[in-house]
């Protein structure tokens, strides 16, 4: 096998005297096409890495590495490369490459970046193959034949992530295991690469885990529990004096805080005994609990107490509310629960 600069050359040269670019004579034409002949194929694939890699690199890690305002370990770091990213070089220095990737420019060291073929096999490793359709319409079989049954269409410009390719066929593979295959001729087949985030990107993206594991903690439904239809009466009745002028989750937040009472233990474990309980809803002391009872209730009202009574809950276990302002807790609506 050629070393790879003298097989880029040759290369090179080839396509230059076949654009008319160039011209060897005879005699240089002769030896050319004999040193042509003497190139394998994995020069040829390697030649063609190259230059599609040219310019570019992938992440060389399991997990991320850090992208630094200035090519030192004791610069900024302003941004992250994670398992699966590329970015296009814009210069290197000293084992340290500048790259630009998603919204991030910045060095990281070369010892953490794939270049060329390596950036081929660790893509070809990390990342998903994604086939755009290039004909008007792509037929999806069962099994990799011209005679296997149709089982979709996918239109022109449309991608679907693809697997091994295999005597002119793609595989589509599916979460269940199911395999189909497409034909692999009417489609371009490229990586879906991603990209570099900001440091301000990575702690949004924390902070927005974190608010969704803690949403769903506290609306995790914590059971049903029996009542009768003056039970649910009460509820609701209740819900609309303290809540009726706030937002539905406003109002099953009400209706949670007293079926975590029932629940608790350190309270009566009735729904009629927790409203009714001495200083503890102002609405009841003040009539206007049983006035919204004998008029019935707002549906939303009625539809949020049903939902409480059902075990839903967006406040967790918490057991108080007041209007909001003065203590720390859960806000919602005009109330902070706690």
């Amino acid at each position: 096998m050629f070393k790879k600069g003298t097989a880029m050359l040759l290369f090179m040269a080839m396509w230059l005297c076949l654009s008319g670019f160039a011209s060897l004579g005879t005699e240089g034409e002769e030896t050319l096409n004999a040193l042509m002949e003497q190139l394998t194929s994995e020069d040829v694939e390697e030649i063609l890495t190259e230059d599609k890699w040219d310019g570019k690199v992938m992440a060389k890690v399991d997990e991320s590495v850090s992208i630094r305002a200035d090519a030192s370990t004791d610069a900024v770091v302003i941004g992250k490369l994670f398992k699966g990213d590329a970015g296009e070089i814009v210069g290197q220095t000293d084992g340290w490459t500048m790259i630009q990737s998603g919204d991030v420019t910045g060095w990281v060291s070369d010892e953490y970046l794939a270049f060329g073929r390596e950036a081929e096999k660790r893509a070809a490793e990390d990342v998903a193959k994604v086939a755009t359709v290039k004909t008007q319409t792509l037929k999806v079989r069962d099994s990799a034949s011209t005679e296997a049954p149709v089982i979709d269409l996918i239109g022109m410009g449309e991608t679907i992530e693809v697997g091994e390719e295999e005597g002119g066929w793609l595989e589509i593979i599916y979460s269940d295991g199911d395999v189909n295959y497409i034909s692999a001729e009417y489609v371009e087949v490229d990586y879906k690469y991603g990209e570099a985030k900001t440091i301000e990107e990575i702690k949004a993206e924390e902070a927005a885990r974190k608010a969704a594991e803690e949403k769903e903690r506290r609306t995790a439904n914590l059971g049903a529990i029996a009542a009768s239809g003056d039970d649910t009466l009460l509820l609701a009745a209740l819900i609309q004096a303290e809540a009726g002028s706030e937002p539905y989750e406003g109002q099953v937040a009400v209706g949670a805080v007293v079926m975590n009472r029932v629940r608790s233990g350190a309270y009566p474990g009735s729904i009629q005994a927790v409203i009714s309980a001495p200083g503890q809803f102002g609405p009841v002391a003040t009539g206007r609990v049983a006035a919204i009872m004998a008029a019935g209730p707002r549906a939303s009202c009625v539809q949020a107490a049903q939902a409480a009574l059902n075990g839903e809950t967006t406040v967790g276990t918490l057991t108080h509310f007041r209007r909001a302002g003065g203590i720390d807790g859960l806000v919602i609506g005009n109330h902070v629960f706690y």
